[in-house]
Order: structure tokens, then C-alpha cells, then sequence
């Protein structure tokens, strides 16, 4: 009986083993053959791909009135072109691309911010009412579509420190994006002689603006409307950057216009999968300008890729 059991074993065992076998001999085989093929293409192929910048074609330059012009490739960060980019300059509501990048480091979408004394602040408005109460969200809309003042200080008033503390962060996010040309004394970009940046520190601003989804969402976005906590208040908002509408491949981002500022335009730009920033300070007329400098950029250059 003994015998008997120890045979029975015996073939159970064997007959596991040859069912088995061939998954262990298949799975090998995909192993093995694994570390021998590459799963992309393109190292099947042997081909390593590069971004190599932009070519000129030496256009000539359109005529454009502003003080300092930045063009930059972003797929390279290649400047396609530049003019007194590291002047300081006043930036007007520019400057609210940091105040959007300060308020999204610390509140929550969905945090709630009540309007005081920012209800009375002058310049363009999105018109919020004392002891209204909006998200955070909402207030990110009326303050990036139409660069609304009121917006800008209702996010400063309801930050830690209010709008002393407010700033003063605004301030370190610069010394920490290593800015050497900026300085901010309110959130909205009011005119003051503490109160500036150049094209070079702005681009970077915007750069780092974009690497958020949210924010990269609202600069693209062409109007909606903004709704009270309590719904009493509904505010509708369009943006003020014309080019949206009107140039093919247009994705925001910024606009900004003071007396000392002159006209100010901050643009990013995709077209035929390059999409290329654009930063123009003190112009006196920031959209045709603009038009002009996205026409010569994706006319003078042409982009490649190259592979080995």
C-alpha cells in the first residue's frame, strides 16, 4: 500500500510538471527576448530623437514700437529673439500672472474668499461686492479673463498678512525664480516705482504659470460666468485678449495697460506643434504688434527634428 501511494505521487507530480512546463519555457522566452528588443519603436529602429532650435531665414524685422520684445521657443528654450530684455520696466496687470501664481501655492480651488475693502479699488473690475463670497476658482477667472483689480485684492486680503503678506510672497516666489530684474508692491500692477519687471523675468513668470493645468486653462479661456457662494451675484466675464478670437493657434495668456506701462502683452502661441511665447512691454498697440511678431516667427523659422 505504501508502495502504492508513493507511485501515485510520483505520477501526479510528473504529470504537473509537463503541464506546466510549457508556460515556464514561454515566459523565459518572452524574458530573454525582452532584454534583447526595445519596446519603442524608435529604439527598435535605432533612432534617437533631438530638439535642435529653430533656423532663421533672415527676414527682415517688422517695426514694432515696444520697449523690450522677447520671442522664445519653448520646445528648445531657444530666444528666437530678443530687445532690452533685462530692462526694468513697469508691467501694468502682467502682473497678475504672479499674483495667480502665489494664490495657487496656498489657497484651494474650492476655498472660499470674501470681498472687503478690494470691492472699492479702481481700475477694470470684474464689479464683486462687499462680503460677497467666491471661490478661489471664480476669483482666478474674473481676475486672469477681465483683469479684474477687485479679484487681484481679494485674493491678497484673504492670504495670510493680508496684502502686506501677500506681496511680500510675491517677492520671495521672484527671489526664488531667481529674478534680478522684479519687484512687486501690489497685486494688480498699479503703477509705482517699486513696482516692475522686464521681459526676460516675465517670460519665466509665464513659464512657470503654464506648468500648471488649472491656470493654463484659464488663460485660454474666452469668456464664462462667475457665481456668489450664496448665488445672489452673478458676474460675466470676457477676456480681454482680443487674439483669442482672432489668430489661429492663440492660448493666453496675459494682458496689461497703464499710463506708465504703455501696452503690455504676454502671449503663448501653438502652431504645427511649436508653440513659441511671446512677451511685449510697452507698445502702443500690444494686438497688432503681436499679430506681427507671430506672423514673422512662424514665417522666418523653420523648425526640424533631427534623428540618428
Amino acid at each position: 500500500m505504501k508502495y502504492y501511494l508513493y507511485s501515485t505521487g510520483l505520477i501526479f507530480v510528473a504529470v504537473a510538471v509537463i503541464s506546466i512546463l510549457p508556460f515556464v519555457v514561454s515566459i523565459t522566452g518572452d524574458a530573454l527576448l525582452s532584454l534583447q528588443i526595445p519596446k519603442n519603436n524608435a529604439q527598435v529602429a535605432g533612432v534617437q530623437k533631438y530638439n535642435i532650435p529653430p533656423v532663421s531665414k533672415n527676414l527682415p524685422f517688422p517695426q514694432i514700437s515696444a520697449r523690450a520684445i522677447l520671442i522664445k521657443d519653448l520646445e528648445t528654450d531657444t530666444i528666437l529673439y530678443q530687445q532690452d530684455i533685462n530692462l526694468p520696466l513697469p508691467i501694468a496687470s502682467t502682473t497678475k500672472i504672479m499674483t495667480a501664481l502665489v494664490g495657487v501655492e496656498y489657497f484651494k480651488q474650492n476655498s472660499v474668499l470674501k470681498v472687503s475693502d478690494s470691492a472699492g479699488i479702481p481700475g477694470t473690475k470684474v464689479g464683486l461686492f462687499r462680503d460677497e463670497d467666491l471661490s478661489f476658482r471664480s476669483l482666478l477667472y474674473g481676475m486672469l479673463l477681465s483683469s479684474g483689480n477687485d479679484a487681484a485684492y481679494t485674493i491678497a486680503e484673504n492670504y495670510p498678512g493680508g496684502i502686506i503678506g501677500f506681496v511680500s510672497a510675491m517677492n520671495k516666489k521672484a527671489s526664488h525664480l531667481n529674478l534680478k530684474n522684479t519687484h512687486f508692491d501690489n497685486p494688480a500692477g498699479f503703477d509705482s516705482s517699486r513696482h516692475f519687471s522686464s521681459a526676460s523675468d516675465m517670460a519665466k513668470i509665464t513659464q512657470e504659470a503654464l506648468k500648471d493645468y488649472q491656470l493654463s486653462r484659464i488663460f485660454a479661456t474666452k469668456q464664462t460666468n462667475i457665481v456668489s457662494l450664496d448665488k445672489r451675484y452673478n458676474h460675466r466675464l470676457a477676456n480681454l485678449n482680443r487674439l483669442l478670437s482672432e489668430v489661429v493657434g492663440v492660448l493666453g495668456v496675459k494682458t496689461g495697460k497703464t499710463e506708465a506701462a504703455k501696452e503690455n502683452l504676454i502671449t503663448l502661441i501653438e502652431r504645427d506643434g511649436h508653440r513659441v511665447l511671446i512677451v511685449l512691454l510697452g507698445s502702443d498697440n500690444r494686438f497688432a504688434e503681436t499679430t506681427k511678431l507671430i506672423d514673422w516667427t512662424y514665417s522666418n523659422f523653420s523648425w526640424s527634428d533631427f534623428t540618428d
